[in-house]
């Protein structure tokens, strides 16, 4: 097999869970997708709960680094709509997130403390992303003068119902149209108030 042991077993541990959903995924059943001994996945986990929050923090900080990349492209200082261009392509890809979209169907109770409770790691890294780029922006001028965690985690928590909730969503309109209107969303919040 190909890829380290730890690339294998996020692999693993993401085709397990959207194939079975988590109640039915087994840590046997991992280990034997990624090629290794049970022994040698428990050394790298304690539980199939550790892998599923792995694998999702692996998803969100390949989201980050394309956060980085776009704060850094062609030399220019980031503007407000570069962060909400890319903003509405993490939504459009955390919708189409097999492993997301299979823990939303199955298992949502395993998310519900990230919604309610606390920032998870996976969450901590978008908003690391955020705030970098937020703050290039606010010197180009184009986003609001604010603490930039506070605007990361605020854009943050304002846009997770365009993916918690999409089913709910699109019983009113199409995927798209919402996508539009997280933009919409997060670009009024980030404007420079105009003067009085």
């Amino acid at each position: 097999m190909e890829g380290s042991i730890d690339e294998r077993v996020l692999a693993a541990t993401r085709a397990e869970v959207v194939a079975f959903g988590l109640r039915r995924a087994t840590m046997t059943s991992i280990a034997k997708r990624a090629g290794i001994g049970r022994a040698t996945l428990y050394r790298r986990a304690t539980s199939l709960d550790e892998l599923v929050r792995d694998a999702l923090v692996d998803d969100y900080a390949r989201m980050a680094g394309e956060l980085a990349d776009v704060a850094h492209a062609a030399g220019e200082r980031t503007t407000r709509a570069d962060i909400v261009r890319l903003a509405r392509a993490i939504l459009e890809k955390l919708s189409q997130d097999a492993l997301l979209r299979a823990l939303l169907d199955h298992d949502p109770e395993l998310l519900l403390p990230y919604l309610v409770d606390r920032l998870g790691r996976s969450q901590e890294i978008l908003v690391a992303g955020f705030e970098n780029a937020l703050r290039e922006a606010q010197l180009e001028g184009s986003v609001r003068a604010a603490d930039p965690r506070v605007l990361a985690v605020g854009a943050l928590q304002a846009l997770t119902p365009f993916v918690v909730s999409r089913r709910v969503l699109e019983s009113v309109a199409p995927h798209e149209m919402w996508l539009d209107e997280a933009a919409h969303l997060l670009d009024a919040y980030l404007a420079p108030k105009e003067p009085a």
